[in-house]
């Protein structure tokens, strides 16, 4: 039966106070509806890793989701615990070469309880590991525990 047709009928039977056969035709729509649905593309299962480094006043994470050889996502962020405001710039970098790849935002002053969110970049994921980088402005880098991109 169309699910039109079923909806109609559901709305007459409420006029008449028939509350059971409402809620059976209505679970019945919805059934058929679902039945006739077109088919959900497939699609391959996601990989996600994470790996987080305890740098003393924060904690630097880096996220890779994707598989090696396809398009995926790295995500950094930091979450600030302790000591002095700082001016961050986030980045990451793969242990087989390359430069660093660095987020154009500055983000801060970062104060205890405060965090940067977390920064992503979409890019082709090669076979190897990355790490996370944060740039204290005037203070240095310093680079957070690796995590190997899922084959």
């Amino acid at each position: 039966m169309h699910t039109a047709l079923l909806r109609s009928r559901a709305r007459t039977l409420a006029k008449t106070g028939s509350a059971v056969a409402v809620a059976a035709l209505l679970l019945s729509a919805t059934a058929t509806a679902t039945a006739h649905a077109a088919p959900a593309a497939p699609t391959g299962p996601e990989a996600y890793v994470q790996r987080c480094t305890d740098l003393g006043n924060g904690t630097l994470c880096i996220d890779v989701n994707g598989r090696v050889g396809a398009q995926g996502v790295i995500g950094v962020g930091y979450w600030k615990r302790a000591g002095d405001a700082v001016h961050v710039r986030l980045g990451w970098q793969n242990t087989t070469g390359g430069g660093a790849n660095f987020s154009r935002n500055v983000h801060g002053p970062l104060v205890p309880g405060t965090d940067t969110g977390t920064e992503t970049w979409r890019t082709y994921l090669a076979a190897g590991c990355v790490y996370p980088l944060i740039e204290v402005v005037g203070q240095g880098t310093l680079k957070g525990k690796e995590v190997c991109v899922p084959s």
